[in-house]
């Protein structure tokens, strides 16, 4: 349990400071301008600090490039655009609560995000399709802005020529469409439309990062969350500089922390993989002990049941062994093979740890649903659960070995506990062997 709560919350730990960073800057700006304003290289900092945004968003664009996320590249190039447009309002924003731009920003950004959030990877003439549709949308939304606030403009007088009962209808359109746009929610400076926009998308992508645990997904929250807290600020200056500054390095930094969970985590089990066990190896002392785990008779099971049955297994074997205690640190060897390394004990020290787990695994009931369940109604499948579905037991057998005289690298102890592993197998699995003499 501990395991999947970490998993879904430590991802959120750092946007979200870097949130609650934001609205303390923000606040108490003026006070550090103050307190600063004699420190030249500070006030030069301060200076190009309006730069930085479009500097992170480069950055994101140039990784999604590198690494083929069209996510990245597009949702980069919303939220510049976006820093653009609020940064083109002189003032504070109350200054412009007649105008539906900052209105219609709010209500887009988010709709926008969760849109191209979706989309993952996708080939380059792919991405240019999404940059037209982007660059129609702020095409029609700066002309439809004309229509109802610059009916004097040269674009709209022609348009009214060309097309006078077109224009009539669409302006009246506008007009209707304004008037809600320009609505204040219970928030001043942010409209009924768009905190219905922020918190249907913050509620739709909670639901999706519940139910993936991507660390993508938990940044685009926070990008959103940050957006919202800029639309909420009475000034331009600093409040949006600070909070976009926020959303580019919460996109940094979670596009960093999936590229590590793409390299050292597990995707079907999440525990970490065997690059991250590598590592683990390389950096281990003396006095430590590392455990072999495999799954008894798994192919067996796939063959009877299927990969996707077999999957489920994998999933639970891996759920139970991270919670194994004694200090252990656990890794997906790979296909049906585990490993535990025990710092600072001996294989008789971490013995009584294996055995509990390979005890907890074996009393835990794994349920392989019936083939019969896909075809049948849903009124008929409770009935038909308990006889169609079968329950199994799952165990494994686990090899144990230590630091020692014979043993000072850990390739060697690793080695060992394999081939303890395959006499625990020969004894009769489900059981626990460690090796005595070293």
């Amino acid at each position: 349990m501990y395991f999947k709560v970490k998993r879904l919350f430590v991802p959120l730990v750092i946007p979200f400071i870097l949130i609650i960073l934001s609205m303390v800057i923000g606040w108490q700006w003026d006070k550090m301008l103050v307190n600063i304003s004699s420190d030249t290289e500070i006030r030069a900092f301060i200076i190009i600090f309006p730069l930085i945004p479009y500097l992170l968003f480069a950055i994101i664009a140039i990784l999604g490039i590198r690494s083929n996320n069209t996510d990245l590249i597009i949702i980069s190039f919303i939220l510049s655009y976006g820093y653009y447009i609020y940064n083109n309002l002189s003032g504070d924003l109350s200054m412009h609560s007649a105008s539906i731009i900052p209105a219609l920003l709010s209500f887009l950004l988010p709709i926008n995000i969760f849109i191209f959030s979706i989309i993952g990877k996708k080939r380059y003439r792919t991405i240019l399709l999404y940059f037209v549709i982007i660059f129609c949308e702020v095409l029609l939304v700066q002309f439809l802005i004309k229509l109802v606030e610059f009916p004097g403009s040269k674009i709209i007088v022609q348009f009214n020529t060309e097309f006078p009962e077109f224009a009539s209808s669409l302006y009246s359109l506008m007009q209707y469409l304004r008037s809600i746009f320009l609505k204040t929610s219970i928030i001043d400076n942010v409209t009924i439309i768009s905190m219905i926009s922020f918190v249907t998308i913050i509620i739709i992508m909670t639901f999706r990062f519940v139910y993936t645990r991507n660390e993508k997904i938990g940044g685009y929250i926070f990008i959103i969350v940050a957006l919202f807290l800029a639309s909420c600020s009475d000034k331009l200056y600093p409040e949006i500089m600070v909070f976009f500054t926020a959303c580019g390095l919460i996109l940094l930094i979670t596009t960093i922390e999936t590229s590590f969970s793409m390299a050292y985590i597990d995707e079907l089990t999440g525990l970490h993989g065997r690059r991250s066990l590598e590592e683990t190896l390389e950096a281990l002392n003396k006095n430590y002990a590392i455990a072999m785990i495999d799954i008894d008779f798994f192919k067996k099971f796939n063959d009877k049941y299927g990969h996707k049955t077999g999957d489920q297994v994998l999933k639970m074997v891996a759920s139970i062994l991270s919670e194994v205690s004694g200090g252990a640190k656990v890794y997906r060897y790979g296909g049906e093979e585990f490993t535990a390394i025990f710092p600072g004990k001996s294989a008789s020290n971490a013995k009584p740890y294996m055995e509990e787990y390979r005890n907890k695994l074996e009393t835990s009931e794994f349920v392989v649903r019936s083939p019969k369940r896909k075809t049948s109604s849903s009124q008929n499948r409770g009935k038909a659960a308990s006889k169609d579905n079968s329950k199994v037991v799952v165990t494994v057998s686990i090899g144990i070995a230590g630091y020692g005289a014979n043993q000072t690298k850990p390739e060697k102890v690793l080695k060992a506990a394999d081939k303890i592993l395959y006499k625990a197998k020969r004894l009769g699995r489900n059981r626990v062997e460690i090796q005595k003499n070293n």
